[in-house]
């Protein structure tokens, strides 16, 4: 059995507009994967096309061997969890509160202790209400909250968008942290130093299709590669 999430020939349709065309993506476990690329070119459609959250999908998914389907609330249970752009926090429910709701012990996994330990702002402010907290604090609690629930394979878009370098700091080690956990990421992210601070493989996708993959051996030999790939040029 192939111990990854797996994407073959993925399209992804709003209404009758087509998104993606046949994305081929793997992320096994222990692996950090940077999808990357600029705005408007499919990288949350991605991630939202694994959570079955886009109206039509073709092609197949997998993970672990087995076919990922159904409601969202079904592949959150096999293992598969999403850290939106947009920072969801229970509002009412203090820090402690939302990260222990979505908790789920593994064995050799992220346990709250440690968690506190990559986050010790949080730690501070275990009993304030998560709609108390500043934006990078909030974006921290989404991130601690998706870890303690130690899933299989982590999707994480644009988390750093925003933040203070500490902030950016935290979120980076945090991701390696799961990485060490066992836990596969799935990456989106524009800032190319944080990728290529974390990535294992990096992908550019542009207008739907992945155009450049390569190994972090390859971007660290030829960095102007992606980042050619990631500028936008200025007409004369």
């Amino acid at each position: 059995m192939t111990k990854a999430l797996l994407l073959e020939g993925v399209s992804a349709y709003y209404g009758s507009a087509q998104i993606l065309h046949g994305i081929d993506l793997k992320v096994g476990e222990g692996e950090v994967v940077c999808l990357l690329g600029l705005n408007g070119m499919g990288k949350t459609t991605t991630l939202r096309t694994i959570m079955g959250l886009v109206e039509r999908i073709e092609g197949t998914l997998s993970l672990n061997g087995a076919k990922l389907s159904g409601p969202t609330h079904r592949r959150s249970r096999l293992g598969v969890t999403l850290v939106p752009e947009d920072r969801k926090v229970f509002p009412t429910l203090t820090v402690e509160e939302n990260m222990m709701v979505a908790a789920r012990p593994a064995p050799s996994g992220l346990t709250l202790e440690r968690i506190l330990a990559l986050f010790p702002r949080l730690e501070e402010r275990l009993g304030q209400k998560g709609g108390t907290l500043s934006g990078g604090e909030q974006q921290m609690l989404v991130m601690a909250r998706a870890m303690l629930a130690n899933p299989k394979y982590l999707l994480l878009d644009e988390p750093t968008e925003g933040l203070s370098p500490s902030y950016v700091e935290a979120i980076r080690d945090s991701i390696l942290a799961a990485r060490d956990c066992g836990i596969g990421v799935l990456l989106v992210e524009q800032s190319l130093p944080l990728a290529r601070a974390v990535g294992d493989s990096f992908l550019v996708i542009e207008n739907g299709e992945i155009k450049f993959r390569a190994a972090q051996s390859v971007v660290d030999g030829e960095p102007e590669s992606l980042e050619r790939m990631l500028t936008i040029e200025e007409g004369d």
